[in-house]
């Protein structure tokens, strides 16, 4: 997905999806309904809007869903295609769809989710952690301070022949 229009489609998506259920939502959702209005220019504003109608249901989806990510990943599904779609109709729209993952991007709320973890081997031995999707394991060997065990005279003898 390298394509400009799908990656802007994408964040403009993942940014909208992200405020339903925060106090950014209102934001978001009046942005993105006046982008589609830019569309479809005879649109006063007054008549029901078929994408504000949308938006809430999929806003209605992420707020009620058992799954969260899943109904998230979903609804990002669905406005990416919407945005993608906007914006090959109508590409001199793309600066006011940056404009919205700006202003909105502000208005999220910052990750509240701090991870820390500690591994530790002893006796020469070797422990790996990771936490979560996407995570790296680095592996750095180095000289244990632990001297060998000798070998047993039962080893020995086994390697003589």
């Amino acid at each position: 997905m390298s394509d400009p229009v799908s990656l802007l489609a994408m964040a403009g998506a993942t940014t909208v999806v992200s405020a339903m259920a925060t106090s950014a939502w209102e934001v978001a959702r009046d942005r993105t309904v006046a982008l589609f209005r830019r569309r479809d220019e005879g649109m006063t504003g007054d008549e029901d809007d078929p994408v504000q109608a949308e938006l809430e249901a999929s806003a209605a989806r992420v707020r009620d869903a058992a799954e969260l990510e899943v109904a998230r990943n979903r609804q990002v599904q669905r406005w990416q295609e919407n945005l993608e779609d906007l914006l090959r109709r109508a590409p001199e729209l793309s600066g006011e769809v940056a404009a919205l993952i700006d202003e909105v991007g502000a208005l999220l709320p910052t990750a509240q989710n701090v991870w820390q973890q500690s591994v530790h081997a002893t006796g020469g031995g070797s422990a790996y952690g990771a936490l979560g999707p996407g995570s790296s394991v680095h592996v750095h060997h180095r000289a244990s301070p632990y001297p060998s065990p000798p070998a047993s005279a039962t080893d020995a003898e086994e390697d003589t022949p």
